[in-house]
């Protein structure tokens, strides 16, 4: 399809399949959106669920209410109390609205100069309806990526993409937030996307790469931690922003090297570090910017007290020599 058609009911090459990049025609009233999202009050931001999603605070507007990633493709969704604070996004997602409805709906708040890793949506939850996008802040060097290329969004516009495709975002020196929502294939929708704007994009390799992190081997994870909540890490006296996050898995290579690692340990800072544009976690920030051979220091607080521990990286290989020591060690005994 040539960029900048546009799709009609009598063009018999009319389908409904997902494509990256289409406008729809729909009319924002950017004012009233922007108004919404500066009442969201500061508790009601969390941060992603997901390693992916390395820079993004986020709002879950309608889904489910466990307070996990499985609230995102829940079959049970339910409005959040933060929406009644939102007349004019209430009205945009809701049955009445230009969309017919939606299934999943949130804001995604991305750090200055963040990004979102390449990756697939890949929830069978999320095969059916339209993802659909409106910036309500953004930056000249903010851009979706998709299909192997990049598209920047402007504050207002509504933009469809295939979510099943590889896609990933790379982002400016300012905050990028934008309304994410799942739209199921009713007639409203449909219409939209019959009368849609095709815009294919720009090749982009070097957008591409620098949303892949890491670029280069990085170690092994000696730990799996979940990030803290916003009032959890003001209450312990941390920067809301910081990846501070809480251990919830130990694995088996912090146990080889007896590092001193347990679970509910909560990682503060990394060399002194506490806060990345592209980490959400501790360990995740660890991954990202440090690599086999080097020791680093980490600030925990561990039931209540402060402390501070060192350990050494190790890569793969290195790990299976150190099994391989551990387990000719235990079998002379």
């Amino acid at each position: 399809m040539p960029e900048g058609t546009t799709l009609s009911t009598t063009d018999s090459a009319v389908d409904h399949r997902k494509r990256s990049f289409l406008q729809l025609p729909v009319q924002v009233d950017v004012e009233r959106l922007l108004d919404d999202y500066r009442s969201i009050p500061h508790e009601s931001w969390a941060s992603s669920h997901w390693d992916t999603h390395c820079s993004a605070n986020m709002v879950l507007l309608r889904g489910g209410d466990q307070g996990t990633k499985e609230d995102f493709a829940s079959s049970e969704s339910v409005d959040h109390d933060v929406l009644r604070r939102l007349p004019y996004i209430s009205w945009l997602i809701g049955e009445s609205g230009p969309f017919g409805g939606t299934s999943y709906a949130f804001i995604f708040r991305m750090k200055p100069l963040g990004v979102t890793r390449p990756h697939i949506d890949s929830n069978p939850q999320w095969f059916e309806p339209f993802r659909i996008h409106i910036p309500i802040v953004t930056n000249d060097e903010a851009f979706l990526l998709s299909e192997g290329r990049s598209k920047h969004l402007a504050a207002g516009e509504v933009w469809t993409f295939d979510n099943q495709s590889m896609h990933a975002v790379t982002n400016g020196d300012a905050v990028r937030a934008h309304l994410i929502f799942d739209v199921p294939r009713r007639l409203k929708l449909l219409s939209l996307i019959e009368g849609a704007r095709y815009d294919r994009g720009s090749d982009d390799p070097a957008r591409w790469h620098r949303a892949g992190l890491p670029d280069t081997a990085p170690s092994e994870p000696y730990a799996v931690s979940e990030p803290l909540s916003f009032s959890e890490k003001e209450s312990l006296g941390l920067d809301p922003e910081s990846f501070a996050s809480r251990i919830a898995e130990v694995r088996r290579i912090a146990h080889l090297t007896r590092a001193n690692l347990r679970v509910g340990d909560v990682v503060w800072a990394v060399d002194g570090v506490s806060e990345c544009a592209v980490a959400r976690t501790a360990t995740d920030y660890i991954q990202v910017r440090h690599r086999p051979g080097e020791v680093i220091s980490l600030r925990m607080i561990r039931d209540g007290v402060e402390l501070t521990t060192r350990m050494r990286l190790f890569g793969p290989r290195p790990f299976d020599m150190v099994r391989k020591i551990k387990g000719r060690v235990s079998s002379r005994r």
